[in-house]
């Protein structure tokens, strides 16, 4: 009850001082057919722990693939389909980081291919691109990572934000390592090469930023790439790209938040930017394929996260993870919060 109070002063400031929900925006205690029961995330070894949240991507096979920074050192270790974990090594030893990786995968055609990407202690951004076997298994050696070009780096304990795109391509982003801006790069999978880095115009964070991208796959014409970041102000925002076409939208002011947020994208034409509000307890906002922000949602069994959430989509299902505390639990967490697939086929893009 007290924190159902609290949220309902706060949607009631925002309204005043613009800062969070539109006095428009619809305001909800869960999504629809949320469920109530957050789950341990778990490898062969039973529930994974770790500093931060972890990261997840799946293929077009079915695999998902765990990746997430170890609970007391600061390796990051991987497990395939709630396998063994590994850890992913250097030429030296082992990789070591400070913040949550990232993950995606990216389709080239054939069996496509897992990146994870890690801030470097040094600052300096860098990938891991695993591919599984024919029998679709963890290769017996690990791949060393390799250093994203063009000096891409940010602050050590501030994560990096990446969206898979088509032909094994994807889009990176990061804030500056030496201001408050956020810089996005394209990669080519075609010609293998990465584009300059450019800014994201009116965008400033102290914060990872966080993408999403639903290009058109002939079920969702999406053809778009979706960036959010908490604003200096502690305001969320969201931007956004038409893919090929390059610039950014205007940000958007989506919610309020200290932590840094996740996007998310399902193939329905739907999406989420999921935030911790101001006593650590998660929101998301929808947001529909014209780029409007629709509903704003709280999650319903009130759970507490202690670092960025983590929203994931699979097929038109939204999923949140968390590092945090729910339903009697603690530690790496996920729960089921809605299908998007469920709502009505949305409008087209407006750019």
């Amino acid at each position: 009850m007290f924190r159902r109070l609290i949220l309902a002063a706060v949607a009631a400031l925002a309204v005043i001082i613009g800062l969070a929900v539109p006095a428009s925006a619809g305001y909800h205690y869960g999504f629809p057919g949320e469920d109530t029961q957050w789950r341990a995330v778990t490898y062969a070894g039973g529930p994974i722990s770790s500093r931060s949240t972890p990261a997840e991507a799946r293929d077009n096979h079915g695999d998902i693939l765990h990746a997430w920074r170890g609970a007391d050192n600061d390796g990051v270790w991987i497990s395939l389909n709630n396998g063994p974990a590994y850890p992913l090594p250097t030429p030296t030893g082992y990789v070591q980081t400070y913040a949550a990786p990232v993950m995606i995968w990216t389709d080239d055609g054939s069996r496509g291919n897992f990146r994870v990407f890690h801030t470097g202690t040094d600052g300096h951004l860098y990938q891991q691109r695993i591919q599984l076997t024919t029998s679709y298994q963890l290769p017996a050696t690990l791949p060393s990572p390799t250093k994203i070009p063009n000096d891409a780096r940010t602050s050590d304990d501030l994560s990096i934000a990446a969206a898979a795109l088509p032909n094994n391509s994807y889009m990176l982003g990061w804030n500056s390592q030496t201001s408050n801006d956020i810089w996005t790069m394209y990669y080519d999978g075609g010609s293998s090469a990465f584009a300059t880095p450019a800014i994201v115009p009116n965008a400033t964070s102290y914060k990872a930023p966080a993408l999403a991208a639903q290009v058109n796959d002939g079920n969702a014409p999406w053809n778009q790439v979706v960036l959010a970041f908490t604003g200096t102000d502690n305001n969320v925002y969201m931007t956004r790209q038409r893919y090929g076409f390059g610039g950014w939208t205007s940000p958007q002011d989506v919610g309020w938040s200290r932590l840094a947020p996740s996007v998310t994208l399902s193939g329905t034409g739907y999406g989420a930017v999921l935030y911790a509000d101001l006593d650590n307890g998660l929101m998301a906002t929808r947001i529909l394929r014209n780029g409007d922000s629709s509903e704003y949602y709280e999650e319903n069994a009130y759970a507490w996260t202690g670092s960025a959430p983590l929203a994931v989509t699979n097929g038109g299902a939204l999923y949140y993870v968390i590092n945090g505390a729910g339903s009697g639990l603690s530690g790496l967490l996920w729960k089921f919060a809605t299908d998007f697939a469920t709502l009505p086929t949305p409008p087209a893009p407006q750019w």
